[in-house]
């Protein structure tokens, strides 16, 4: 076995490992029984995958690193034919992504059907494992939807999602978002634990030259940079609630935002969520959004791209959030409590309300003359609640532009009709 060079994974607690058990990928007869293979099944599109994991308290002076391996983890499409295979940690928050080794490559593949995948968690010293099968379809239509790239490849027509993340919760609670320039859950999944495996066990398994498991896991999770008192409490029994990612921060109200103050045009939107969905609003989406009523999770940060009110454009980045609750996961508690006040104690199943214009609130941001004093508030009707605003950033754009190095002048004329009317223009 060719072995494969570690790389750093300093802050998260997971190892992929070698499949445990057999799996039996359906085969397409049993997926399409009577129909002809369509296009969601048999179209090759370029996608990639990424990876996060659930948080705890980590000391960011801290040293070591967690490595990382996995070897029979794959997708599979329609017709039970690997189009992935990946080994990886789950280095970034929750929500967030970092890439694993290998993935569908540069040349795409057919979109996945099902899942093989298995980890080990150090935190709770066990085996998982999960097969699993995946809402193709709906991969298929969102990722078909294209948008405008303003960031690496700007002025880009791409699409919308380009990229499967599997976020690992505790307890073997898995989510699965499509994600790219926005984010949107997909599905949620339960791995199932795998008794009789121990970290021992499991090495001695291996083929030579193949990375190991830690068999101290205590050092493996002190490795992992995790404050002492924090490693303290998780030897004394502490673990972190599946229900606060698989429940509480999934549930969502009815709202949007919008702009006031020295404001005269919203031109263009990016909204994070706390629920780790995002949602990007072109210029030529603007009209619609604002129009359109909508469930949300509870606002994280957002971007703003308007006209002030004597006509020139400008760029501010809001954070709703004053610290972290752990690594790289904002605290919205008091974003939360806000939402909570005005709409009542919701429940995940409430989600699937579908609002009315009348039930829509606003979260609103002030933007003052001078651009640098921003506050922000939660209303509906005569109800205004403040929200808080952490780190903030602003920047004076000149206009079609959206970063400061850009000069109108080098816009070519096409790239603004496409950031103006959308890449179907």
């Amino acid at each position: 076995m060719k072995q494969v060079k570690p790389w750093p994974m300093p802050r998260r607690h997971f190892l992929f490992v070698l499949g445990l058990g057999a799996f039996s990928t359906p085969s397409s007869a049993q997926f399409f029984k009577g129909n002809s293979m369509n296009a969601y099944a048999t179209e090759v599109l370029k996608w990639s995958m990424s990876f996060c994991s659930y948080g705890i308290d980590i000391d960011p002076k801290g040293q070591g690193d967690v490595t990382t391996l996995v070897i029979n983890n794959y997708l599979k499409d329609a017709e039970g034919q690997v189009v992935s295979t990946f080994f990886t940690g789950f280095g970034a928050a929750w929500g967030a992504g970092n890439s694993g080794m290998s993935g569908p490559g540069k040349n795409g593949a057919r979109l996945p059907k099902t899942l093989r995948m298995a980890y080990y968690d150090y935190l709770e010293d066990r085996f998982y494992r999960l097969d699993a099968e995946l809402p193709t379809q709906r991969i298929y239509e969102l990722f078909k939807q294209r948008t405008v790239d303003k960031d690496v490849n700007y002025g880009q027509v791409r699409g919308r999602f380009d990229e499967l993340r599997i976020g690992v919760a505790p307890d073997g609670h898995v989510m699965l978002w499509a994600s790219g320039i926005d984010q949107v859950e997909l599905q949620t999944y339960r791995a199932q634990v795998q008794e009789g495996i121990t970290r021992e066990s499991y090495n001695a398994s291996l083929p030579g030259g193949t990375f190991t498991l830690m068999e101290d896991r205590w050092a493996a999770l002190k490795a992992g940079r995790i404050k002492p008192e924090a490693l303290e409490r998780i030897k004394a029994g502490w673990r972190p609630d599946p229900a606060w990612y698989m429940r509480h921060i999934r549930v969502k109200y009815p709202w949007r935002h919008r702009l006031t103050g020295n404001v005269s045009q919203l031109i263009e939107l990016e909204s994070y969520q706390g629920n780790a969905e995002a949602q990007t609003v072109g210029a030529w989406e603007m009209g619609l959004y604002q129009s359109t009523t909508a469930m949300r999770g509870i606002p994280k940060t957002a971007k703003f791209w308007f006209n002030d009110l004597a006509g020139k454009r400008h760029h501010v980045w809001v954070s709703f959030s004053l610290r972290e609750r752990a690594l790289s996961e904002k605290d919205l508690s008091e974003v939360q409590t806000a939402f909570e006040q005005m709409f009542g104690k919701r429940k995940l199943e409430d989600n699937n309300y579908m609002p009315g214009e009348q039930d829509m609130a606003t979260v609103e941001v002030n933007i003052g003359d001078d651009f640098k004093t921003l506050t922000a508030s939660l209303v509906k009707g005569d109800m205004r609640l403040p929200l808080p605003i952490g780190k903030r950033q602003h920047f004076a754009l000149e206009p079609n532009t959206h970063w400061p190095a850009q000069r109108t002048e080098k816009m070519k004329p096409e790239v603004v009709k496409l950031f103006q009317y959308g890449p179907d223009a």
